[in-house]
């Protein structure tokens, strides 16, 4: 016996990255459309959750602050806070700083359902990840950072990566596991 292991990894063939990406928008697509529906029976819809779960970890926020938590226009927030307002999740106030400015708190209902929310988090969580070992998970979320860090990457006028929550800023990086600093005031790595 050769004292080098095989790998166990096939070899990439020709077509399997384009593959890939279609399986990775497919998987995202059938994962939320899975949670809309657990969420739907809880009468809220889509987009909903991202907002009261933002509201969730900082309760408060202005309508733009929100948006750009979610990585979404702010018409988008302000039409789907409407809607949470009108069910009773939501409330309005003006700033006390600023009245020009909206700041959204949860309700008490609202933050009944944030329970409820979560739950349908890990509904979908345990369906999507049945008969997969932790070690698989922390693999697939290894390679998918990299995946987002490249496309990422991409998606910059200047073609500079943006620095995670980690403080990991190249795709190499994410790779082999190390990191850059960041310095917080410019959001630049140092």
């Amino acid at each position: 016996m050769s004292a080098k292991k095989k790998s166990k990894m096939p070899k990439a063939k020709k077509g399997d990255q384009a593959e890939a990406l279609s399986m990775i928008t497919q998987v995202a697509r059938n994962a939320r459309t899975a949670l809309s529906r657990h969420l739907l029976d809880l009468g809220l819809y889509a987009g909903q959750d991202g907002v009261m779960l933002a509201l969730d970890a900082k309760d408060g926020q202005t309508p733009g602050a929100i948006a750009i938590s979610l990585g979404v226009k702010a018409p988008t927030v302000t039409k789907t806070i409407g809607r949470l307002a009108a069910q009773g999740f939501v409330r309005r106030e003006g700033s006390p700083d600023d009245g020009r400015m909206m700041l959204i708190f949860l309700t008490g209902a609202g933050r009944d359902q944030i329970k409820s929310i979560r739950k349908s988090q890990r509904k979908t969580e345990k369906a999507a990840f049945a008969g997969l070992k932790k070690k698989e998970v922390a693999e697939l979320l290894r390679l998918l950072a990299t995946v987002d860090a490249n496309i990422s990457a991409t998606l910059r006028p200047d073609g500079a990566v943006v620095p995670d929550s980690a403080g990991t800023s190249t795709p190499e990086q994410l790779r082999t596991g190390g990191s850059a600093a960041v310095d917080t005031t410019s959001g630049d790595a140092a």
